[in-house]
């Protein structure tokens, strides 16, 4: 049995998101990310059952880094306004400092790969699904499907990171303060 190199793999996983994000899944096989990792093919073997669970296990890993970074500020005390602010700014920050991941991200999410996945296991959305149930009970957020609370308050973010890096829109600490106040008070009562 071969063993396992965590450069190999970490050169494994940087190529299949560069050229996920360039040429889309469809343009990618296990020899061009062999190739771009500049490993043999059986390499990717060892590490992956085919190029379908690479995929899968990449997407699972970015959400599972995502929730981590989401949630580091989050202290059992805070108020659940303060909660939601946390894990706002966070989440931008998190997305703005890893722009590698939005494309692909996106891009997983649109195939039959994600039937694979259950996103209600990342911790990020088990809390969120918690502090919107609990907002909802406490009669601070609108009593409609948490889908759209989630939507109005969280989806705006990676819009908001793609607009500041493609320079349509500069998303300084006020404007980011003031698009956060604004998710707030799109779902509170």
């Amino acid at each position: 049995m071969r063993t396992r190199d965590q450069a190999k793999y970490d050169a494994i996983v940087k190529s299949s998101i560069r050229l996920v994000n360039k040429l889309g899944f469809d343009g990618i096989s296990i020899s061009k990310i062999a190739k771009q990792a500049k490993v043999s093919p059986a390499t990717i073997y060892i590490y992956f059952e085919n190029k379908e669970d690479l995929f899968t296990k990449l997407y699972i890993d970015i959400r599972k880094e995502m929730s981590q970074g989401t949630l580091e500020g989050i202290q059992e005390d805070m108020t659940i306004e303060q909660a939601f602010k946390s894990i706002w700014h966070s989440s931008f920050n998190f997305h703005l400092n890893h722009t590698q991941y939005i494309t692909y991200r996106e891009q997983f999410e649109q195939t039959t790969m994600m039937k694979n996945v259950r996103v209600n296991e990342f911790e990020v959305f088990q809390y969120i699904t918690n502090l919107l149930q609990r907002g909802i009970r406490d009669g601070k957020f609108k009593d409609i499907p948490l889908s759209i609370l989630t939507s109005f308050a969280f989806s705006p973010i990676i819009t908001l990171v793609k607009f500041h890096l493609g320079g349509i829109i500069e998303m300084n600490e006020g404007q980011i303060n003031q698009a956060c106040d604004i998710a707030w008070k799109a779902i509170t009562v």
